[in-house]
């Protein structure tokens, strides 16, 4: 896979998956671009983006004269039940994972027309079967998904691809930092079908591919990298 001379931009790209999809795609030969809140630690192009904020994005792609590619990363989990959940915390999870995907996309799309290319959102395996103590999240992630076949479906005509990716558990500093023990983390993997818990590495191979030529016949597609969970009916009871 060689992706030279193309121009992308990663949404919450400074740490955890975001981080290690810039690294990939910039060893493949783009040219990286990260969005984020929080200045990125790679030697890479970075603007400070709040993705909820609408002149954030506009001043920061005014600036970029070619997208070729769109990685839709940035997000926040949130894992409380329906009762307890406020509406600040509605607007806030909203507010990121919906609104700031559909914002960037949105004042990006004319750049990535010209250039027929491509746009990868990050869901989670938890917009695909639900997890009980998140209703919030799991809505926020299944809208991702159906906004990406809905694109698929709008911009086929100018030639864009639109694909989704879903991690499942994926062992970030976030991740870690939830485990109490040894014993926690290893009960984690135990509860995925292929035995371990993912890493950022693992999504970022896959959103390589779909950015990638070998991809150019894929698009309002939903990829689960998750090592099986959601396609076990034990997870989603």
């Amino acid at each position: 896979m060689v992706l030279a001379n193309k121009i992308v931009i990663v949404t919450g790209g400074s740490s955890g998956i975001g981080e290690a999809i810039a690294i990939k795609l910039n060893e493949l030969g783009a040219k990286v671009i990260i969005f984020d809140i929080q200045k990125s630690k790679q030697d890479l192009e970075f603007y400070k983006v709040d993705v909820t904020n609408d002149e954030d994005i506009k001043c920061a792609i005014k600036q970029i004269p070619q997208i070729d590619i769109l990685v839709n990363n940035a997000g926040v989990y949130f894992e409380k039940y329906l009762e307890d959940t406020t509406d600040k915390d509605l607007d806030f999870i909203v507010d990121i994972n919906i609104k700031g995907t559909f914002k960037v996309t949105r004042n990006a799309i004319h750049k990535i027309k010209q250039n027929k290319g491509c746009i990868i959102n990050i869901a989670s395996c938890l917009g695909i079967v639900p997890e009980p103590t998140s209703p919030l999240y799991c809505a926020t992630k299944a809208g991702i998904i159906m906004l990406t076949k809905s694109l698929a479906q709008q911009y086929a005509d100018a030639g864009v691809r639109v694909n989704c990716v879903c991690p499942g558990a994926t062992l970030t500093p976030l991740l870690e930092k939830s485990f109490t023990s040894e014993t926690d983390k290893k009960n984690c993997a135990k509860r995925i079908p292929l035995g371990r818990i993912g890493t950022p590495q693992d999504v970022a191979n896959v959103v390589a591919f779909l950015a990638s030529e070998e991809a150019s016949y894929i698009t309002g597609s939903v990829y689960a990298v998750d090592g099986g969970i959601s396609s076990s009916s034990i997870y989603s009871k």
